[in-house]
């Protein structure tokens, strides 16, 4: 029975990550000019790193009221950010600091060979893998209204009872990238926009 639940769990996080690449496609199919608009905007307000945070929770709020009303509503994502701007620089912060910590290790340990650096730059990796997954949910339930530590909490949660999702999610969001990337432009005309639209359709797909 275990092995059957299992099975049963995989074909769910499949099938959810499945959904949330169609509805990413479709999204941007049909409203191009506002997958453009949203992307450029995200990149240039992206651009001074310190704003990235508060960047990335407009364009998931963006993303939302686009799913649900059919166009973004700009009041809504004034009044998220408005509420929760200063949280969103502090979870982009501590992020940025768990990439730096693993940089940091992983380049002494292939500047001196060291294993302890090389081990420390593997947990680090790890870690701030993890973190990420947590911050994607994190900024999809701030966007939704939730309370700071409701939504950091909500996200370590989904991420430890969907571990499968959460590692496909990762992979996807850099096949994404990658997929983009080929293309060159769409790095900044569509990548974020089709990003943020598969998280929140997976994030919401698995809610519940």
């Amino acid at each position: 029975m275990r092995v059957t639940g299992a099975t049963m769990n995989t074909s769910d996080d499949i099938r959810s990550v499945h959904h949330g690449l169609g509805v990413a496609f479709k999204s941007a199919y049909n409203h191009s000019g506002t997958m453009v608009l949203v992307s450029l905007l995200w990149v240039i307000a992206s651009l001074p790193l310190i704003t990235i945070g508060p960047a990335t929770l407009a364009a998931y709020k963006a993303v939302l009221t686009l799913r649900e009303e059919g166009e973004i509503d700009r009041e809504a994502v004034v009044s998220t950010l408005s509420q929760h701007w200063h949280n969103s620089v502090l979870l982009s912060g501590v992020f940025v600091a768990f990439a730096a910590v693993t940089v940091g290790y992983a380049t002494n340990y292939v500047l001196t060979g060291a294993v302890q650096s090389g081990t420390l730059a593997v947990v680090a990796c790890y870690l701030t893998a993890h973190l990420s997954a947590v911050l994607v949910v994190a900024f999809v339930r701030l966007a939704e209204g939730n309370a700071v530590y409701d939504a950091v909490t909500g996200g370590y949660s989904w991420t430890a009872t969907h571990p499968f999702d959460t590692v496909l999610l990762g992979f996807v969001s850099i096949g994404l990238f990658v997929l983009c990337a080929v293309l060159t432009v769409t790095v900044c005309l569509a990548f974020p926009f089709l990003l943020f639209t598969f998280h929140v359709a997976v994030v919401a797909e698995r809610e519940g």
